[in-house]
């Protein structure tokens, strides 16, 4: 009668130990799996921010040629860099307003004036003070905006294909 008992016992331990086995089991295949769900998911966002970064630095060079170039007016070139330039990781940015001096203050003039259907609302004594503004401001920095785009032309120029 004891055996018995005890054999019960022992079977009745070896399903529940079989049992705890099973489901250890499970959760160590649950975390295994949550971790390379997780691994390709830091893979994705890391691959989407170089894209982001290279498609920032590939604008950036873009509208410095256009400057450069004198098919984008000083201002607008200026205010579109600064913005681009600010997107960049923070460790890839450096001191931006000494580094890029004449882009930094054409960047200060511009950036509250209003643009599109702000800029149609206002007055236009207001527009022609503000365009006599930027203009100006532009006569002003041309030669220190000009080698500033030159330097991040050379900065973000893209790399030559390797054959």
């Amino acid at each position: 009668m004891q055996s018995v008992w005890l054999t019960a016992l022992v079977v009745l331990a070896l399903i529940i130990i079989a049992g705890l086995a099973f489901y250890a089991g499970k959760l160590l295949w649950l975390v295994q799996q949550q971790n390379r769900q997780q691994a390709e998911l830091a893979q994705k966002q890391q691959h989407q921010q170089l894209q982001n970064q290279y498609y920032v630095e590939q604008s950036i060079y873009t509208i410095c040629k256009a400057v450069d170039a004198g098919q984008c007016e000083l201002s607008e070139g200026a205010l579109r860099v600064w913005v681009l330039l600010n997107r960049l990781p923070e460790q890839q940015q450096g001191p931006l307003a000494t580094d890029y001096p004449g882009i930094f203050q054409m960047y200060q003039v511009v950036k509250d004036m209003p643009t599109h259907q702000a800029r149609k609302q206002q007055s236009k004594q207001e527009t022609a003070a503000q365009d006599k503004q930027r203009l100006q401001t532009e006569q002003a920095l041309s030669a220190q905006i000009l080698a500033d785009t030159s330097k991040l032309i050379q900065r973000f120029k893209p790399a030559a294909p390797t054959a």
